[in-house]
């Protein structure tokens, strides 16, 4: 069987800095390659972060798997 890589471009917005169990869930997923870091903007001006990647699954997929991941820690 052969590995896809990550093509689904996703965005994700937080209100404010991202809590560390968030960023272990990313890395995570980053090393088994279900997603492919891209681009993180923090807004000072308003005080938002933005991630951006592509993943290997439905965007709703990563949110749920971040989700479960960040709660476990």
């Amino acid at each position: 069987m052969k590995q896809v890589k990550p093509f689904i471009k996703c965005v994700d917005h937080w209100p404010g800095k991202i809590q560390p169990k968030k960023l272990a869930a990313y890395k995570a997923l980053i090393d088994e390659g279900q997603i492919r870091k891209h681009h993180v903007l923090v807004n000072r001006a308003t005080g938002t972060t933005t991630v951006e990647y592509y993943a290997i699954a439905p965007h709703e997929w990563i949110l749920e798997e971040l989700r479960k991941r960040s709660e476990q820690k």
